[in-house]
């Protein structure tokens, strides 16, 4: 079993409208929103009309009027073919919704991404899992976030966190340094000279040659503002199949993305830390609201389910024998099946039932066709056959 996809080439066509919906996501004021108003009301082969519109259309297809002037003067200046170019130059691809390589979990949100900026490899087929935390990491929470993303990496889960300084770069540095793959997410543009912090251009660039991404919805030359953090926050929290929040304050951009993760249908888990840390509080606040606790890999993937080993058996097998719930779960998934109505047949809770989804998945005996519905995979046909 492999993880690893073939990397699809992203700008494949570069026509008017590729272009126009290029320009128009690289209009500052013109965030998800606006563009999910003129997706819907110009279309995939629209993109050159909506970039040429004026304000009568733009007013039709409901832009806030307070942009619509902003852009027609903007646009005055600006040569598509001109940022085309800076993508080249800096080997980012543009990504609309209606590319193969979009993420598929960022379509189930409600403010979904209207165009990303990528470098690097698109998101492959592993489960991955969303990591955030505190930027005044303490020892503790360094040592937690290193062990938790070791047991995640060797069970073959892709790591995503936001660059940041602390737990986010511990995340990883961490990933990499296990031989894993990982994303970043960035409130910046994805460009060399805005990449933020500056203090991790290097460990973006390791992200690159291991095979991992860096991505935002920003175009090159964005810097970091303070406003778009919680923007990023939510992609952080759709891509993950689970968000863990290893230390974090009361109101800090980690809670926050915890609950976008909730909003997204994800789960959310919580390190327990110290009682007389700040960066605790936060994190014990999640848990008195429902996060599942995690004190490992295992609480997140289902200890005892999840392949072992970094190198997966050529044959299907788990060294022991299915659950009763493994065993109900595969066979309940002969056809797609959402993990609500798979709680409500075993007679178990949703949140226990994804977990064990995640870890069949892990060794492919399930497939996620998206918004946690899972389909038996061949393996999991065999697995349920030598029962």
């Amino acid at each position: 079993m492999s993880y690893q996809i073939t990397p699809e080439p992203v700008n494949t066509r570069w026509d008017d409208s590729r272009l126009g919906w290029l320009g128009l996501a690289w209009h500052e004021k013109f965030g998800p929103a606006s563009l999910s108003k003129l997706h819907k009301y110009y279309g995939f082969e629209g993109g050159a009309k909506a970039w040429e519109a004026g304000q009568k259309q733009l007013t039709e297809a409901q832009i806030n009027p307070k942009f619509i002037k902003d852009f027609i003067t903007w646009r005055q200046n600006i040569k598509l073919n001109d940022l085309r170019q800076q993508l080249d130059s800096q080997g980012i691809n543009f990504i609309s919704p209606w590319d193969k390589v979009y993420p598929a979990p960022l379509k189930q949100i409600h403010t979904a991404p209207g165009a990303l900026f990528w470098r690097g490899s698109p998101m492959d087929s592993r489960p991955w899992v969303s990591v955030v935390g505190t930027r005044k990491m303490s020892t503790y929470g360094k040592r937690a976030c290193e062990s938790i993303i070791t047991g995640l990496v060797a069970r073959g889960a892709g790591i995503v966190s936001g660059l940041a300084l602390g737990i986010d770069g511990t995340a990883h540095k961490s990933a990499l340094e296990q031989q894993g793959i990982t994303i970043a997410v960035l409130g910046s543009g994805v460009d060399d000279e805005s990449i933020y912090p500056s203090a991790h251009q290097k460990l973006a660039e390791q992200i690159l040659l291991t095979g991992g991404a860096i991505i935002s919805e920003f175009p090159p030359k964005t810097q970091g503002l303070p406003h778009h953090f919680p923007q990023r926050n939510r992609i952080i929290a759709a891509l993950g199949r689970a968000t863990v929040v290893v230390e974090a304050g009361l109101k800090s951009g980690s809670v926050l993305t915890a609950k976008n993760a909730l909003e997204a249908g994800r789960d959310v888990f919580a390190v327990p830390g110290p009682i007389t840390s700040e960066t605790s509080r936060g994190t014990h606040e999640l848990i008195r609201q429902g996060a599942s606790i995690c004190e490992s890999a295992a609480d997140i993937l289902n200890q005892g389910t999840a392949a072992q080993n970094t190198e997966p058996p050529a044959t299907p097998s788990l060294g022991r024998e299915l659950s009763t719930d493994e065993r109900n779960i595969l066979d309940l998934c002969r056809t797609a099946t959402h993990v609500d109505d798979l709680a409500r047949h075993i007679n178990t809770s949703a949140a226990s039932v994804a977990s064990t989804c995640m870890s069949l998945e892990l060794i492919d005996a399930l497939h996620d066709t998206g918004g946690q519905t899972y389909e038996l995979t061949q393996i999991g046909r065999q697995l349920l056959n030598m029962v």
